[in-house]
């Protein structure tokens, strides 16, 4: 196979271009609103700087276009545009090198670019800018001949600048129109532009001594740049954070900080501009390392090691980042492990034009693995050797499966790939202690976390005070925020909570008394595996639930014999139990089979780990938490909240959240206060297409199985509100759940009958973003108190915006979640009940007895898409000719035409 040759065709070349749609963003976004001032009043500190731009200071911008022309499989030329490069990943950075190359390659050859003091900024694709203008005679259009590659098939490359049709010209003075009530409406070019200069100390200037040339570009020795925006320091000696290496895998941890510029409220009248840095610390793959030497350096590591030996589970969980097992059965849709370069033939040391693929499983050796080609049976090794008379040195290995053309697959000998550069460590991929030690890296408590992310940003040169003569930065921005009141909370009889209590934190509480709506338990059973039983466990619960005013039967016990867990649960079925309780030893694991045959065979389960079962006896609040579990999966209700503004059975608050784990299906979870009492929520998740648009296709029929389950229920009435939650979503996509998703949810109201017409108000929610917000009393920081609200200044001059701290970080500093009003058909609403209506749900998750981080509809709604995720995991897609079917998928592997259905299975 020609490498080359595959990689055009995997660009999309000759493929026809997708109807132009209509422009989305045209339509303002509910109006702002005043900011709430009830509440007690607290110094908020942050990690955003005011931006002083000089005035009348004009900034330019210029469209670049990068192409590169080559000869394909059948002697016909055709262009590659790199400068507006559709990949992404390793593939998107090395077409980002290629265009830094040939701009380099340029300013060589054009005067009107070789400007000395750093006038020119190029962010490595389409965009240049500057602060001086170029004349219309300096349009470039440059060609460079073969030698500007080593690519066998390459025949040219074409590099053109111009200026840009709109919004050419920007001014320091123009940052109001970088705002606009309708997203679509605003100019966003000087924000570009102030970004990519702030950016630009984080790069060594290029230098050539012979020509006496300066200019700016995106290279450092000493800083990985991700994107172009966050910025790593490989030398940390002048910081005081200590860095972490390891011998396995070669993986080595880096300190870093992003940086953001957004126009915001502001002190004055007019908006304002505002640079947010914020520390990053992230664990990297080796660089261009051979596949074999990172394999070697894992223990049990042979010339011939089987890919389903310890060894081999444990070399591909590092490398794949899921068990061998698991990634041989689903590669194909949602697994993506470590990318790697082809070092063999033509592009043999040769990164820029290899073949760059992603290893998502091991198989069989190079010997032993047999395709067809060209009509005769070969060996991987055979076909080595014959194609590019490449004897393999360890033709016993596992072979490398990548994915293919059409869905397919192709095996690579390890020892021809080598690690792309930059590869940050996924989750899935940590091993050992690696997870726990990059948590305890990133979860610094505020009063390091600020002076550290200060450090790193003006090390990796994005915090000057004065950047080129005409930004200023200021320190950072101090704010008043408000401290919203907890809601009471009830347990039966109207016995309410004490806050506090013999707890470190003031929104810590404990029980008070019976559960508010405790449930019957009568038949049910306790699952071990043989042999393996807790003695006195299942009476200890069963008091333990009592004691919560729970009524419960005595268990029946079962056993997992010979590893037939399917067994337990066909059983369990026949005697038509309420719930299987499971007793296993962490060692097992198991949980995710469990959570698999529950949505099987329609049986309700909870699963406690053997070592848990042990402590039951001798920890209170491991009692508390397991019966508060048991209670609300039963349908119960642990206590009450007594809220202003939770207190309307017609009001139903919906919350959608993805659980974004790679590959090609997401799922997306979903939960809604669509249960018996108002406060009681449940849901389940919908698997959908990986798209720029995740909840679009499913809102619809999501909301009409919502209002169907709503409508068991007599007395809640009719819905005459809806308050819906989007989780995830970023500030592109407002105009995107502005007009489109409205539109969605009213033609579900349609669906259900044509006179249904409640209020609704959608709001967009975020916890990715990088603002970080600290409390700062008398110089000292610390984390923000639980409830904590900031509504103006440092949020949007157009929307509703607020930050809310909900809950107490149990380590490290607070995260702050944004949230949005996107859309709202009622006047007069107010931020006041926005906010407290928010504050207050996070209080609602029932299982532990304190606020959590997000409004308990998200919360629930993102261990839902967990489920789907762990189940579709556990049991793969359906397919149909070869292709994905998610409408088969969803039938066989969701809950909505289950009995579980509407209730609280996943607390």
């Amino acid at each position: 196979m020609d490498a080359l040759s595959k990689k055009l065709g995997e660009c999309g070349v000759g493929a026809k271009k997708e109807e132009t749609k209509k422009k989305i963003g045209l339509i303002a976004l509910a109006p702002k609103l005043e900011s709430n001032k009830n509440g007690t009043t607290t110094t908020v500190d942050s990690n955003l700087r005011k931006l002083n731009i000089s005035p009348n200071q004009p900034i330019y911008k210029y469209d670049v276009k990068i192409a590169c022309f080559y000869t394909n499989a059948q002697g016909n030329e055709v262009e590659i545009e790199f400068s507006k490069s559709p990949k992404k990943d390793s593939q998107h950075d090395r077409d980002k090198m290629k265009c830094q190359k040939f701009y380099e390659m340029a300013v060589k050859k054009t005067p009107a670019l070789q400007t000395a003091g750093g006038k020119f900024f190029y962010d490595r694709q389409a965009s240049l800018y500057s602060t001086t203008k170029l004349a219309a005679k300096d349009n470039i259009k440059l060609e460079f001949s073969k030698e500007a590659s080593k690519a066998p098939n390459f025949v040219r490359a074409v590099f053109e600048l111009k200026a840009v049709a709109e919004s050419y010209q920007a001014t320091s003075n123009g940052i109001r129109s970088t705002v606009h009530p309708a997203p679509a409406l605003a100019d966003k070019t000087l924000v570009e532009a102030i970004s990519i200069f702030l950016s630009g100390p984080a790069y060594s200037k290029y230098v050539d001594h012979k020509l006496h040339l300066q200019y700016t570009v995106f290279f450092s020795k000493n800083v990985i740049t991700i994107g172009n925006c966050v910025h790593y320091l490989l030398d940390t000696s002048g910081i005081n954070v200590k860095m972490i290496s390891y011998d396995q895998g070669f993986r080595y941890s880096a300190l870093g900080a992003s940086k953001g510029v957004k126009s915001l409220q502001g002190t004055n009248k007019d908006p304002s501009l505002y640079m947010v840095t914020e520390m990053k610390s992230t664990l990297f793959h080796p660089d261009d390392m051979p596949i074999v030497d990172l394999m070697q350096s894992y223990p049990g590591f042979t010339p011939n090691f089987n890919v389903h030996s310890p060894a081999g589970a444990h070399i591909a969980k590092a490398i794949i980042g899921k068990n061998q097992n698991d990634c041989s059965k689903l590669y194909n849709n949602f697994f993506s492990g470590l990318e790697v370069y082809c070092d063999y033939g033509k592009n043999q040391n040769n990164m820029e034009d290899a073949l760059i693929v992603k290893i998502v499983a091991f198989d069989s050796s190079s010997r032993d693995v047999v395709f067809d080609c060209d009509g005769v049976d070969v060996s991987v090794q055979q076909y080595f050797k014959k194609k590019y008379n490449i004897t393999l040195k360890y033709p016993d290995l596992p072979t490398a499966v990548a994915k293919g053309k059409k869905g397919g697959k192709i095996h690579l000998p390890v020892e021809l790939l080598k690690t792309c550069p930059s590869q940050k460590v996924t989750n899935n991929q940590m091993i050992g202690n690696e997870q726990a030690d990059m948590i305890k890296l990133s979860a610094a408590p505020p009063h390091q976390r600020k002076p550290t992310t200060d450090a790193v940003a003006k090390a990796v040169g994005i915090a000057a005070d004065k950047v080129y003569g005409f930004i200023e930065v200021e320190t950072s921005q101090k704010v008043q925020g408000i401290i919203l009141p907890k809601p009471k909370i009830a347990f039966a009889g109207n016995k309410l909570v004490a806050f506090g209590q013999n707890a470190k934190c003031p929104t810590d509480f404990s029980k008070a008394g019976h559960f508010y709506e405790a449930k019957e338990l009568k038949n049910w059973e306790m699952c071990y595996f043989q042999n393996e039983e807790i003695q006195g466990l299942s009476d200890q619960l069963v008091a333990e639930m009592s004691n919560n005013g729970m009524r419960v039967a005595k268990p029946t016990i079962s056993y997992i014999v010979k590893n037939d867990l399917e067994a337990v649960f066909k059983k369990a079925k026949q005697a038509g139990r309420q719930l299987i309780f499971f007793v296993i030893r962490t060692r097992y694991n198991i949980h995710q089979a469990i959570k698999s045959f529950e949505q099987k065979y329609d049986i309700l389960t909870q699963e406690i780990h053997f070592e848990t079962g042990e402590k039951f006896f001798r920890q209170a609040q491991t009692r508390q938490n397991i019966v508060n579990k048991t209670n609300m999966k039963l349908g119960g209700l642990n206590y009450l909240i007594g809220s202003n503004y939770l207190n309307n059975p017609r009001v139903l608050i919906i919350g959608f959240e993805t659980s974004q784990t790679g590959g090609d299906i997401v799922t997306v979870g979903y939960a809604a206060n669509m249960m018996d009492h108002y406060q009681k929520f449940a849901g389940g998740y919908i698997y959908t297409a990986r798209s720029r648009d995740i909840y679009g296709p499913i809102i619809k029929d999501t909301l009409v199985g919502i209002f169907n389950n709503f409508k068991k229920f007599k007395n809640r009435g009719a819905p005459e509100e809806l308050i819906i939650y989007f989780n995830g979503v970023t500030e592109g996509q407002y105009g995107m759940i502005n007009e489109e998703y409205t539109q969605q949810v009213k033609n579900a109201c349609s669906t259900m009958n044509e006179a249904f017409r409640p209020k609704i108000t959608i709001i967009a929610t975020s916890k990715t973003h990088n603002e970080r917000l600290y409390k700062s009393e008398q110089g000292r920081i610390s984390n923000l108190e639980p409830g904590t609200v900031v509504d103006h200044t440092i949020v949007s001059p157009v929307y509703s915006e607020f930050y809310l701290a909900s809950s107490v970080a149990r380590q490290g500093t607070t995260k702050a979640a944004k949230f949005t009003l996107i859309y709202a058909s009622a006047p007069g609403k107010s931020m006041e009940r926005i906010e407290t209506l928010t504050n207050d749900l996070c209080y609602d998750h029932q299982i532990v007895f304190h606020p959590v981080g997000l409004p308990v509809p998200l919360f629930i709604a993102g261990r839902y898409s967990q489920r789907g995720a762990m189940v579709l995991g556990h049991n793969g897609p359906s397919i149909t000719n070869k292709e994905v079917d998610l409408v088969l998928t969803n039938q066989r592997l969701g809950y909505s035409d289950k009995n579980l259905f509407g209730s609280r299975y996943n607390a």
